[in-house]
């Protein structure tokens, strides 16, 4: 019957042992082989010369060269006490002495008489050999020395040769004699081998926080998957200012090169603000970044592990659309806010009438009521004449009536002409002037300002809103990225500070357009340009050129 329980895989200590027991067995193998053959030719070059020095001594001995240097038979009787001899002395296992036609004439094993044997080409030419034979399907190893015969008057010439052989050992007999050497080296290796795996396992788990390969294999998809679901974007930071994550959204919001991890931040992040950002360290507010005409919002995080910083983790948002919502809603109240200021103006003017009806004082009731309409009149009549968009006009109306609330008056330039625009671009323009209107009325309320200007023009396709305060001004070091950072010197909001910037920066970028920074006489002069198309943002017509 199976078991319903799951096979566990091997730990990492145990996967650490069984290879280095796999490791320890080829080892051994080659150990042996190599043990096996340095043995073989150890017993080849000891034996090999021995066994030569007494074929040498055989081959002089008077018998042997008298028996083989007359023409008659070699008489066996004589040859073979010597050969005896030399079996019992050497230990030899095969002694041959033959013929100068190879036949053997005598030998330890009488089975070989009138064999042939193999004489190698030296022999024959008087000079003794040693080294590897095969007889009869056994390899031996042995030496084989020239038989010479000297007679007077006559030189010496080659009569025979005598033979002796040894049988190589069995392989096991020759590995035992390096048993005790090799069993030393080999306790020892596999002592340290196993010390070594379990070392090198416990090192491996401490890295690894005790989790085993499948875990670790299983934890990163199970963090890779979450991190491609997230629809926010993830980009986390080491400590030495490299990348260590970033997931899909983070691609897509900073345009980030294919894989950035491992990476510095300067060199793949291409916006120097949020790079600056996401190298920061510590925790960080909610910040508003333009990028591409998209307004993220960013926060930083620090990450530690038992107390150790390991680095910042920051998630980014794009809060473009609901910034532009948000806008749109601030519009919205701000002319809620005009309604109500009017309506509370409208009833002190009410029964101011009434109570000069009730005097009797007529003329006087008359003649406010003419300065009322005269100056309702007035602030219609001076945006109307300059801006004929109705929506940007109305947005103008409800901004110059809560300015004066505020107590800043807010004036548009005589420069100031706009024709009707489409309504996309009526309000995008709507958009960029209530927040830069908003800022410069902030600005000024802050400096004990009073007045605040703004101007918007259409030439050269190009809509340019600029609004002058009488604010602090902007620091030099804050001009150049004012927007890009979101700053702003009010307090934080719900969705990070310098909202309304950031908005006007998404808005212009994404028009093809720019908003810039400088200092005038008095204040702060914020200018947006919003490039428009002809025949479809506004009328050809209507456009005005200088």
């Amino acid at each position: 019957m199976w078991s319903s329980r799951r096979h566990r895989p091997l730990s990492l200590a145990r996967q650490f042992l069984l290879l280095q027991l796999v490791v320890l067995g080829l080892v051994l193998a080659a150990v042996v082989a190599i043990t096996v053959q340095q043995t073989t030719q150890d017993f080849r070059s000891s034996r090999s010369s021995r066994l030569l020095a007494v074929a040498e001594n055989l081959a002089g001995t008077g018998v042997v060269r008298s028996e083989l240097g007359t023409d008659s038979t070699p008489d066996r009787l004589a040859l073979q006490p010597e050969i005896a001899r030399v079996s019992s002395l050497s230990g030899a296992r095969v002694v041959q002495i033959v013929d100068l036609r190879g036949r053997v004439v005598a030998s330890s094993d009488p089975r070989d008489l009138d064999a042939v044997a193999t004489l190698r080409s030296p022999v024959s030419q008087g000079r003794s050999w040693s080294g590897d034979l095969t007889v009869q399907h056994r390899k031996m190893v042995g030496g084989q020395a020239p038989v010479i015969w000297a007679q007077k008057g006559a030189p010496p010439r080659t009569v025979g040769a005598v033979l002796v052989l040894e049988e190589y050992p069995p392989w096991w007999d020759r590995l035992t004699d390096a048993v005790p050497d090799l069993l030393l080296v080999l306790g020892i290796a596999a002592v340290l081998g196993m010390a070594g795996a379990l070392v090198l396992s416990r090192l491996i788990r401490r890295q690894t926080r005790g989790l085993e390969p499948a875990e670790i294999a299983h934890l990163a998809d199970h963090q890779e998957a979450l991190l491609t679901g997230i629809h926010e974007g993830v980009v986390g930071v080491g400590l030495d200012g490299t990348v260590t994550l970033a997931n899909a959204s983070a691609h897509r919001l900073l345009h980030l090169p294919g894989d950035p991890v491992g990476r510095p931040v300067q060199e793949v992040v291409p916006h120097a603000g949020v790079a600056d950002l996401l190298l920061a360290q510590g925790d960080s507010e909610s910040t508003v970044i333009v990028v591409d005409g998209r307004a993220l919002v960013l926060n930083r995080r620090r990450a530690s592990y038992e107390g150790r910083s390991v680095g910042t983790v920051t998630t980014l948002v794009d809060r473009s659309d609901l910034m532009s919502m948000q806008s749109q809603m601030s519009a919205q109240a701000s002319v809620t806010d005009v309604l109500r200021a009017q309506t509370h103006e409208f009833d002190n003017r009410l029964h101011t009438i009434s109570g000069l009806l009730q005097l009797g004082e007529y003329d006087e009731a008359v003649a406010l009521i003419d300065e009322v309409s005269r100056r309702r009149t007035r602030i219609n009549e001076t945006v109307t004449q300059r801006i004929a968009d109705p929506r940007v006009a109305a947005l103008l109306v409800a901004k110059i009536t809560s300015a004066a609330e505020a107590g800043v008056t807010l004036s548009l330039e005589p420069e100031s002409t706009l024709p009707r625009l489409a309504p996309g671009l009526s309000a995008d323009v709507g958009t960029v002037l209530g927040n830069l209107v908003d800022n410069a009325v902030d600005a000024s309320r802050a400096n004990s300002g009073l007045e605040v200007s703004a101007r918007i023009t259409l030439s050269d396709n190009v809509v340019r809103v600029r609004v002058a305060d009488t604010g602090a001004g902007v620091d030099a070091g804050d001009i150049e990225r004012i927007f890009e950072r979101g700053w702003s010197t009010k307090p934080s909001g719900p969705a990070g500070r310098g909202v309304g910037l950031a908005l006007v920066q998404a808005i212009c970028s994404r028009r093809g357009g720019d908003v810039e920074a400088a200092n005038g006489d008095h204040g702060a002069v914020l200018t947006a340009r919003l490039p428009v198309r002809p025949g479809r943002d506004v009328a050809a017509a209507d456009q005005e050129h200088p």
